[in-house]
């Protein structure tokens, strides 16, 4: 199911249980009003018709239930019961025998019955005459309160229909504006190439929506660094296998062009040896850059000597490239070797020194470069210094 025909059900929904409460609610107090007014109307017609009874003395029995039966108004089925202090039957505008039965239902009804009970009150009270003990039971049928009752009802349905109706329309409209921008963010994800990683949502306002557009441009960001992790890796893995690769071939086709001895057969296995281990090195050094890209948890870190490590890749380049002129000094004497150790990954620092002092003695006209090693209370600093012709302000951007 789609979000906008979610964010619809959802809001008619809500909207009909309001409605349908607040519709239960207007019934409910109408029909408490409704009982209330009819029992002061019943009360007032039961106390007319008894002051006729006991007031009036040309009034007789006979004469009342006339009068009671042919008076119009709005209240039908009107009973009238008048007991003495024996529980006697006295008076009734009705049979003697359903004035009884209707006596002993009263005596058993609940109040509860009495309010679901729409349209028919009753009420009874004691009535004083002449030093004796009257009770009044007296009940009637409200049918203009049953009338306006169901008129109320229908008028309810009706707006509940015709509010439904509105506010899914209203759902409708609101879904399809407020997922606007869902569709726009969409189409422009949908618009970014494996090639354009460069490009980034728009981001407009504070909302949660332009959270999401930041939030996306800094999985893109992530993304593109990935990518460009890539690339490069490959291009300095490819950089970095083509000496030991091509030393490699050329030793083997030397020895391949005639025969040779025992001893310059070993030479030239130490010597393929030692290029294939350095081979083996420089791979292992790339993996284990592109895994600590990947996750830097699983980067093994030790205490490293850069004093040693510095020396070690100044005696490989002495090794393989005799011709590189490589300067290593300290700034000032270390009192112990602790202050020139940091903790880190030793093949990895090897890997980035090498590529610095690599690229600091091939771009210098006279393959030089000078290192220096110097330290304070947190750090160990190694400056690389070479005179080739730098690196252009727009590269050093991507340097970090």
């Amino acid at each position: 199911m789609k979000i906008r025909t979610k964010l619809i059900l959802n809001y008619s929904s809500l909207s009909f249980i309001l409605l349908l409460l607040f519709s239960l609610l207007v019934l409910a107090l109408y029909v408490k009003f409704r009982q209330h007014d009819f029992v002061n109307r019943l009360r007032n017609r039961a106390a007319s018709s008894v002051n006729l009874l006991f007031e009036e003395n040309r009034i007789d029995s006979s004469m009342l239930r006339l009068i009671d039966r042919n008076i119009v108004t709005s209240m039908s089925q009107f009973h009238l019961l008048v007991y003495d202090e024996n529980n006697r039957l006295y008076y009734s505008n009705a049979d003697q025998d359903k004035g009884l039965d209707y006596y002993r239902s009263r005596k058993m009804r609940h109040p509860v019955v009495d309010f679901l009970t729409l349209g028919r009150s009753s009420i009874d009270y004691p009535y004083l005459y002449k030093g004796k003990q009257f009770t009044v039971i007296a009940s009637g049928y409200d049918n203009q309160g049953i009338t306006e009752f169901m008129n109320l009802l229908r008028i309810l349905l009706w707006v509940i229909f015709l509010s439904l109706l509105i506010i899914a329309g209203f759902g409708f409209y609101n879904a399809v504006w407020s997922l606007r921008p869902f569709r726009q963010i969409i189409k422009e994800v949908e618009a970014i190439e494996p090639g354009e990683l460069k490009r980034r949502l728009t981001v407009s306002g504070s909302d949660e929506i332009s959270q999401l557009s930041k939030s996306f441009n800094i999985l893109l960001d992530r993304i593109s660094s990935a990518f460009e992790t890539e690339k490069s890796f490959i291009a300095n893995a490819s950089h970095e296998l083509r000496t030991p690769v091509t030393s490699v071939l050329g030793q083997v086709e030397v020895a391949l062009n005639k025969d040779r001895s025992k001893e310059e057969y070993k030479s030239l296995l130490e010597s393929v040896y030692e290029d294939t281990n350095q081979m083996a090195n420089i791979i292992n050094g790339f993996l284990e850059l592109a895994e600590a890209n990947l996750d830097s948890r699983k980067v093994e870190m030790k205490p490293v000597g850069i004093d040693d490590l510095l020396f070690s890749i100044i005696e490989e380049f002495k090794r393989r490239k005799p011709y590189y002129n490589i300067l290593l000094e300290f700034a000032r004497d270390p009192e112990s070797d602790s202050q020139i150790q940091c903790i880190g990954s030793e093949r990895l620092l090897g890997l980035m020194f090498s590529n610095i002092i690599d690229n600091a003695c091939k771009y210098s006209d006279d393959k030089k470069a000078k290192v220096q090693i110097d330290f304070n209370d947190t750090a160990v600093i190694a400056n690389v210094t070479d005179w080739g012709i730098g690196i252009p302000e727009e590269e050093l951007e991507h340097i970090r």
